[in-house]
């Protein structure tokens, strides 16, 4: 990666409020397309309220990365124990829109993969929309592949059409 080193430290509560920020923005930036509005919203509102946030940095094998480039937030990954034994699932991973395609995302699966290993997990796990090409061939070239399709019902009206993609680890 050119430029400044991508740092990563753990995130912690006061960390909540600026992951949001991040969420918010490159959601409303990179999702329109492949998600519809109305859905963006309802996803940010359940998925990064300081409740749902906060379990990342309070659950027993969750954690909340934070990455960082030249002091600023470049990126976060958030993770929990899978509802499948010995299982980690990727639950977030987002890197700043100025930032992609350098290595940011992968340094934070990696840093994902490292705990989820030090938890007892062989086997990561995430859901990737599956219109969302270019994150399915990023996760792909860090070696996840697809498991399974799914299309779950998350009310309001909308539903998530993804791809569940699995690693071993």
């Amino acid at each position: 990666m050119d430029g400044p080193t991508c740092t990563i430290v753990a995130g912690t509560r006061d960390d909540i409020a600026a992951v949001r920020r991040l969420a918010d923005v490159v959601w409303r930036a990179y999702y329109p397309g492949i998600v519809p509005l109305p859905q963006i919203d309802s996803m940010l509102a359940r998925g990064y309220s300081d409740d749902a946030l906060a379990t990342f940095v309070r659950d027993e094998g969750a954690g909340l990365a934070i990455a960082r480039v030249g002091g600023d937030l470049a990126g976060f990954a958030a993770w929990r124990r899978a509802g499948e034994p010995a299982t980690t699932k990727l639950d977030k991973l987002y890197v700043s829109m100025s930032l992609h395609g350098r290595g940011i995302g992968r340094t934070l699966i990696a840093h994902v993969e490292d705990a989820a290993r030090r938890d007892g997990a062989r086997t990561l796990i995430l859901n990737v929309a599956k219109r969302n090409v270019k994150a399915i061939a990023a996760y792909q070239s860090c070696g996840f592949s697809t498991r399974e399709a799914t299309k779950i019902d998350i009310g309001d009206g909308f539903f998530m059409d993804d791809y569940v993609m699995v690693k071993a680890l």
